[in-house]
């Protein structure tokens, strides 16, 4: 992760906003009164909407 913050500045400021992000939803989410397990079980939902999008674009290239 060091590396791209000294090779890409856009990068790294990319990935900070995201982080920012996250930070905001997990906070959102506790404060909202979810459980952790609750967390894990929403952060599973957006990896398989996300590798369902990729896996879809994949499979369009072919």
């Amino acid at each position: 992760m060091g590396a791209s913050r000294t090779a890409d500045p856009k990068a790294a400021h990319d990935n900070r906003g995201v982080r920012i992000i996250a930070k905001s939803v997990y906070r959102e989410l506790r404060n909202s009164g979810h459980s952790r397990s609750d967390i894990v079980a929403f952060t599973n939902a957006v990896l398989e909407l996300v590798t369902t999008e990729l896996r879809d674009a994949q499979e369009a290239a072919e």
